[in-house]
């Protein structure tokens, strides 16, 4: 009897993509599928199930994340946030920050996981971070968003760079890429995090005072 794939993977097998039928469970992507890979998907499934399993009992929860497909980290995070100790959850909040595609997408999920009254908060952000935000002035930081179309606009992510909100408003060679410049207070910002050297802002939007959002030359 010719082995099926396995049950877990049915329901998240997408027929005709773009680049044919693509399995996208949380623990593994596979594109380009077709029944001949069923022995090899299966067998590399129950390899991770079993080393994500390992790692929720032993609580080793960055390596469970990992073991998830970038885009289910945020859904895999919040199935676990009430068990973590209060530090883990700062730091493990700052890593799948860091790690996420497109962060503008669930932005109000975002801002509820950033603003929790919990303690150690200083722990999502390193020691070098923490000191940048605290030498910052009170209030009238100067704060940039780049970004490719107005959908867009209105996001979590700003930077204390012009340069970089430029880099990000080019990303998408999109005519309608814009700069917006802003204002925001001190007590207002939710992290300073600069992992990936974008000196990154993170704010609610609506504590930002918008001064003006201008488009940009696209070349090639």
């Amino acid at each position: 009897m010719l082995e099926e794939l396995h049950e877990d993977l049915k329901l998240y097998l997408d027929r005709d993509t773009d680049l044919g039928d693509f399995i996208k469970h949380p623990l593994l992507f596979w594109a380009g599928y077709d029944d001949s890979f069923i022995e090899v998907v299966n067998s590399a499934y129950k390899a991770k199930l079993k080393e994500a399993e390992k790692a929720r009992k032993a609580k080793k929860w960055e390596n469970w994340l990992m073991l998830h497909e970038r885009p289910y980290r945020l859904d895999a995070f919040m199935s676990i946030a009430s068990e973590l100790d209060k530090k883990d959850y700062w730091q493990l909040l700052s890593y799948i920050w860091i790690d996420a595609e497109f962060p503008t997408v669930n932005k109000d999920i975002w801002i509820q996981l950033f603003t929790r009254k919990l303690p150690n908060k200083r722990k999502l952000m390193n020691g070098k971070e923490r000191r940048v935000l605290a030498r910052l002035p009170d209030k009238d930081i100067n704060v940039f968003r780049g970004y490719g179309d107005e959908e867009h606009a209105d996001g979590i992510s700003w930077t204390l760079s012009y340069e970089k909100a430029e880099e990000f408003a080019k990303r998408w060679g999109s005519e309608d890429a814009k700069i917006a410049e802003g204002m925001c207070k001190k007590e207002d910002i939710l992290a300073f995090l600069n992992g990936r050297n974008e000196e990154e802002i993170i704010i609610d939007p609506e504590k930002v005072r918008v001064l003006r959002s201008q488009g940009i030359l696209i070349t090639n």
